[in-house]
């Protein structure tokens, strides 16, 4: 296959053509290749193809020459850097924050309490502080979900019964799971947890708060395996999504008390990391469907 044929079939009709020439394009592209490869990327929606592109993208990107961009320029920046950029930029920003400003506040909490004595249970001194070191632990989480993945074999099944088993028994009751058991995969198991913990958590309070009492199967969690990523999706029979989808992964978004709305953020950060997405979309029958997938 030539250059010029593999630049054709990126917009071929079948899948598998459009795949082997996003791998021959790591070979035979340019790095003026590098706007086409980028609209198919922008239009691919089968994830073999998706990823090939994203690996030819990244070889070629290494070739491009590093230019100084003005600001009205920002927006050619590729996506795959603007990620890592982004992941970068979080886990020194988390790591400052935990290193230069954790530590007073637990002073702070230490005086408050010598000082209060007795007053101290029950305080709004206490109960704020409490909400500031709820804050600081979500974004020593951020920080972690930003690092380099540590891959080892584990059964991702058991990993998310074990994430269920921690629920009360009542709850328990309405969490269906469907997936091979077991289901051994290659990954981090911890960045894997926060996108697991936070997709259940999310659908079990949405259950809760439905107006009903749950009924069985109300909350199903699925997963498997393609022969390039590995996915897990919750469903929900809730209430939906309030208000824009991309503002829930915003970080400080919650509409829920108690909640710092760093945990879609933790989700995102987290899966991104071990290239992948995750997608959250109203369901068909009513509430939400929350999938994430990650590339082998």
């Amino acid at each position: 296959m030539t250059r010029e044929e593999a630049l054709a079939q990126l917009s071929a009709s079948s899948a598998h053509s459009r795949g082997q020439a996003a791998r021959a394009l790591g070979t035979l592209g340019r790095v003026g290749d590098l706007t086409r490869l980028r609209q198919a990327l922008k239009a691919e929606t089968v994830s073999h193809v998706n990823y090939a592109l994203q690996d030819t993208i990244r070889q070629l990107a290494q070739h491009q020459r590093p230019v100084v961009l003005a600001a009205d320029d920002a927006d050619v920046i590729p996506e795959e850097v603007r990620q890592q950029i982004y992941g970068q930029a979080v886990e020194w920003i988390t790591g400052f924050l935990l290193h230069e400003i954790a530590s007073p506040i637990g002073l702070v909490r230490l005086a408050a309490k010598r000082e209060l004595g007795e007053r101290w249970e029950g305080s709004e001194t206490k109960r704020h502080l409490e909400s500031v070191n709820r804050v600081f632990e979500a974004i020593e989480t951020l920080k972690n979900a930003a690092a380099v993945p540590r891959p080892q074999e584990f059964d991702l099944a058991a990993l998310i019964d074990e994430l269920i088993s921690a629920y009360p028994p009542e709850t328990i009751e309405w969490v269906s799971t469907i997936g091979a058991r077991p289901c051994l995969i290659k990954g981090d198991p911890s960045l894997i947890r926060m996108v697991v913990v936070n997709g259940l958590r999310n659908a079990v309070e949405a259950q809760e708060t439905a107006g009903r009492a749950p009924q069985a199967h109300d909350v199903t969690v699925n997963w498997g395996e393609t022969d390039v990523d590995y996915w897990v999706s919750v469903l929900d029979h809730g209430m939906g999504i309030n208000g824009p989808i991309e503002t829930a992964f915003e970080i400080g978004n919650s509409t829920k008390k108690n909640h710092t709305g760093f945990g879609l953020a933790i989700a995102r950060q987290a899966v991104e990391t071990m290239v992948g997405s995750i997608v959250l979309e109203p369901a068909k029958d009513g509430g939400a469907l929350y999938t994430a997938r990650w590339r082998k």
